[in-house]
């Protein structure tokens, strides 16, 4: 059998003030996609020949230029309409995130899908892996036969979904046979600081998916949280359940909802303590287990923020209790590659008077200019580099400037859990540090065991997580949290098989 392999992947956040372009992808192509994928242990047979096309993720950031994403469209539709042309294509694997947004536009991968669909056909089976904080409409639910997503936020299970998803459709091109598929539409749109799996309440809705899946005897049960950052029409969570009894299918969709929908008042901000920047910084100097991490959670560079607000610390220079007290802090990270360059030409022990950060989103604080020691400079993963970070010092205070919008996280962690190349990553380690404030939302693994206590701020950015300060306009409405003391119609939509 002939199957193809093709991926595109974007978070990008509306709200943000930059735009995601070519040098912001990660790209593969040809056998090289391969490697990306174990298929000879997922798929250990000799009668599947892969055919990869594209893959290109740009993790996550503002809306997409236009001519980028059309450029890998083309790429993708051009080459299956190929691969099409040389025999029958009997399926399609598609590596998807589900959270772009192109500059301009709405509905980016039902585009993506739709033109799939238009030049492969009704015969071929599409089978899709996505991120949970992708949107899963009605509209990209027609478009495929199987698709699956992430159960676990972090997303430790990332490379098992891709698994799943190659897996089953391997299994239903064998069988002859497509599966039936009921679609629910759940009016919630929660961020990823709020239904972590790592806690209560989605560690149970999530964990209950598998047993769902055992008991209505289903091929899988997927549930997408959607994505909070975006305001398009789409954006809400949703369900996919497949299977071959159209009632089973129907009954397993309606309960994964009902769970999530029931659940909803109880996803609450997953930190154990959270507030104001301000609160941050009281917290701090009780001293609670170091080293403490604080999320600037409103510039969360893992979902689409600029990564160089200044609002955090412009707060925390002001603050003459939090200076007198000796807390060693590190700021983890503020893209401003002009920085780091003039940095590098001062050299460690140098004194550079400069002003950092606010490169891109200046809206809520301007850049902070002062007289800067080096303290470091941090050399990127990649032979040839070269220096991808600076640590500035005032006193007890220190800022990494860095050249890419990293997340602070190891390199051994990060890299097999995005299936991505990490350049100009920064990081090293931080027990000389009390306090580590951190671009990001929830932690990410390495980062949970590195902290010895941990405090969400709610901070202005791309990525704010009061809703009540982003301005939603194009949301399907009543959503909650947005509105509450609605009801609404969780029953499932079903999907006739394709013949």
């Amino acid at each position: 059998m002939r199957i193809a392999i093709a991926g595109f992947g974007a978070e990008s956040s509306t709200f943000a003030p930059h735009r995601m372009r070519l040098e912001n992808f990660d790209i593969t192509r040809g056998k090289e996609l391969l490697a990306l994928y174990d298929l000879d242990d997922w798929v250990p047979s000799t009668d599947v020949e892969w055919l990869p096309l594209l893959r290109a993720h740009g993790g996550a950031g503002g809306p997409i230029e236009p001519g980028v994403f059309d450029a890998f469209v083309s790429e993708i539709v051009d080459g299956l309409a190929a691969l099409v042309q040389d025999g029958e294509l009997d399926g399609l694997y598609i590596d998807l995130h589900g959270a772009a947004h192109v500059a301009g536009r709405e509905r980016a991968e039902e585009e993506l899908l739709g033109r799939i669909r238009t030049v492969v056909g009704e015969r071929t089976v599409i089978s899709m892996s996505m991120d949970t904080h992708g949107n899963f409409s009605e509209e990209l639910a027609e478009y495929i036969d199987l698709a699956v997503c992430f159960r676990h936020a972090p997303h430790i299970d990332a490379q098992a979904t891709r698994e799943r998803a190659v897996r089953t459709l391997v299994e239903v091109l064998r069988r002859g046979e497509r599966p039936v598929k009921a679609w629910v539409r759940v009016p919630v749109l929660l961020p990823g600081e709020r239904t972590s799996t790592l806690v209560e309440p989605a560690k149970t809705v999530f964990g209950a998916l598998l047993p769902a899946i055992e008991r209505y005897g289903v091929v899988d049960a997927s549930l997408w949280v959607g994505f909070a950052w975006a305001d398009e029409s789409r954006n809400a969570a949703a369900v996919l359940v497949t299977g071959y009894d159209s009632a089973a299918v129907a009954a397993c969709a309606e309960e994964v909802a009902r769970s999530y929908w029931d659940a909803r008042d109880g996803f609450v901000i997953v930190a154990d303590h959270s507030g104001s920047w301000d609160d941050a910084l009281d917290f701090a100097l009780t001293r609670p287990a170091a080293p403490l991490f604080i999320s600037d959670s409103g510039d969360n560079v893992s979902a689409g923020a600029t990564g160089d607000t200044t609002v955090a610390l412009a707060r925390t220079l002001e603050r003459e209790d939090v200076i007198a007290s000796g807390l060693r802090v590190l700021f983890a990270g503020l893209t401003d590659p002009a920085s780091v360059r003039a940095a590098e030409a001062v050299g460690v022990g140098g004194t550079l008077t400069r002003a950092v950060g606010a490169v891109v989103d200046d809206r809520f604080a301007p850049p902070v200019e002062r007289s800067w020691s080096i303290v470091r400079l941090v050399e990127g993963l990649y032979e040839g580099e070269g220096v991808v970070a600076a640590v500035l010092g005032l006193d007890r205070i220190h800022v990494m400037v860095q050249l890419g919008r990293s997340y602070f996280v190891p390199p051994s962690v990060l890299g097999p859990m995005t299936g991505r190349r990490l350049p100009n990553h920064a990081w090293f380690p931080t027990d000389d540090y009390d306090t580590v404030v951190v671009k990001i939302g929830y932690l990410f693994p390495g980062m949970i065991e590195a902290a010895g206590s941990w405090f969400m701020a709610i901070t202005p950015g791309g990525t704010d997580l009061d809703p009540e300060r982003l301005a939603f306009q194009h949301v399907q409405r009543p959503i909650f949290p947005l509105d509450t003391g609605f009801e609404p119609d969780l029953t499932p939509i079903l999907l006739e098989k394709r013949a």
